[in-house]
């Protein structure tokens, strides 16, 4: 059986909108990887600075201002992934406040499909 034109036009939307999601869940995908990254090395600086402080051994405390170092290298490289890849724009929160309402407003637009 023939579509009509207007079957046709409604099943090429449909199509086109479906893309569109996909991209946005895929690159929704990596964000949300790269921000729990983030904030997972973020606390694990907190937890290794509170650590030294609590520590009475000097060379426990040596040791753990390395695995600070570490971690604090770590943040950086994951934020500046994110700052490369236009997922955090750490340096302009005008920009930063204006992507996270385009992302919440798209993860709405997904649950409405």
């Amino acid at each position: 059986m023939a579509q009509t034109k207007t079957e046709t036009e409604k099943k090429t939307k449909k199509e086109k909108k479906t893309k569109k999601s996909n991209a946005f869940a895929e690159t929704m995908d990596d964000m949300a990887i790269a921000t729990d990254l983030l904030l997972s090395a973020k606390a694990g600086v907190r937890n290794y600075a509170v650590a030294i402080t609590e520590t009475a051994t000097p060379e426990v405390r040596e040791v753990l201002k390395k695995q600070l170092d570490k971690a604090i290298d770590a943040h950086e490289k994951i934020a500046q992934y994110m700052i490369d890849n236009e997922m955090y724009h750490a340096y302009d929160i005008k920009e930063q406040i204006s992507h996270d309402l385009k992302k919440a407003d798209k993860a709405l637009e997904l649950t409405e499909q």
